[in-house]
């Protein structure tokens, strides 16, 4: 049944992908060079301090920075699916459970497996600073600790062997990548195959590994850990307020915090995950500057735009809608301002801290 199932998924993807341009045999391990865009720098820049979301999302299908290429969601799932049907039709004979363990091999190549333990370790140890440098007055030395401890209890869990997703198959051909705390307390993080085709750019990649590992630490996640433990964790109080009083959460009248169509969680993994990526755009402008900049920021968040598929539909339950998530969140980081030589926000509280 499971065999049948991604074949119609196959056959749907398909079609689509009669919309898109054709993609090469070597596309698992090639990354395309673009055209340069007819917009000079100086305009880029005075959209990127007014409407990064624009500057963003303005191009369709896919973008290129000196580190690597993003492609579409959709691409990256066409890829996958057409590494998966190529196995298929070389080993006619073999069971779910060999074509499965030869997918991960093709997509989950030591290459690829080295680049995202490499992000992930980046961002874990990123994450544990900025709860590091932040003041006594604003996360004591027990709070430090426990949220330290959280970040480095997270395992990246990645393919090879196939067995390893034996329960979610169906992750080797998404663009999934998401954090999970299991009933037994361990908690990791899982990335789709079709995300690490589609994903390319190292700073697409820091993003993605930063949001998905705050969910570790986020004020939802702390909160149903916590009701037996006599921390407090005022600061994330101050920081949900904030979110709230800058627009960041979408507060519909029906909200409670942290239950049904509360875009809390959410919010805060974008805002940490801005934080990092700042980082990694800082440490990188050392050597690139301009629009090669320019683009890496782009593509630190190019797959949160509204998807090239006309058939994925926007979900805001839980998730900001991407004009939000680009512009009011990564667009605020005051670091991310000043790498696009933009002056700080209008207001100093538009921007939210821990403290």
């Amino acid at each position: 049944m499971r065999f049948l199932l991604r074949i119609a998924c196959f056959a749907l993807l398909g079609f689509l992908a009669t919309t898109l341009r054709s993609l090469d045999s070597g596309l698992l391990e090639r990354a395309d060079r673009l055209p340069a865009s007819p917009r000079s720098a100086q305009s880029k820049l005075i959209d990127s301090c007014h409407d990064i979301h624009k500057v963003v999302c303005q191009r369709k299908g896919r973008t290129r920075d000196p580190t690597g290429i993003v492609y579409t969601d959709l691409e990256g799932e066409l890829m996958a699916l057409r590494a998966y049907e190529e196995i298929i039709r070389a080993h006619p004979d073999w069971t779910v459970e060999q074509i499965d363990e030869e997918l991960t091999r093709t997509i989950y190549t030591p290459v690829v497996r080295r680049r995202a333990q490499a992000a992930f370790r980046w961002v874990q140890r990123s994450l544990e600073q900025i709860i590091e440098r932040q003041p006594l007055r604003v996360f004591p030395r027990e709070e430090k600790r426990w949220l330290q401890k959280r970040l480095r209890e997270t395992q990246l869990e990645l393919p090879p062997p196939a067995s390893l997703y034996a329960d979610e198959p169906s992750l080797f051909t998404k663009n999934d990548v998401y954090y999970e705390r299991l009933r037994d307390g361990r908690k990791r993080l899982r990335v789709g195959g079709a995300y690490l085709l589609a994903a390319k750019s190292w700073f697409n990649l820091i993003f993605t590994m930063a949001h998905e590992l705050a969910h570790a630490i986020d004020p939802c996640e702390v909160r149903s850990e916590l009701q037996e433990r006599p921390l407090e964790f005022a600061a994330y109080g101050r920081l949900s307020a904030c979110f709230l009083r800058n627009e960041l959460i979408d507060a519909e009248s029906a909200r409670r915090e942290c239950g049904p169509n509360d875009q809390l969680a959410e919010t805060f993994a974008d805002w940490l995950a801005a934080r990092v990526s700042a980082q990694a755009l800082a440490n990188f402008a050392t050597e690139f500057h301009g629009p090669a900049l320019t683009q890496a920021i782009t593509n630190s968040v190019r797959d949160l735009c509204e998807q090239d598929d006309p058939q994925d539909e926007l979900d805001t339950r839980f998730h900001p809608a991407p004009e939000a998530r680009i512009d009011r969140i990564f667009g605020r980081n005051p670091r991310i301002r000043a790498l696009l030589g933009c002056g700080p926000p209008a207001r100093l509280e538009e921007y939210c801290a821990f403290n």
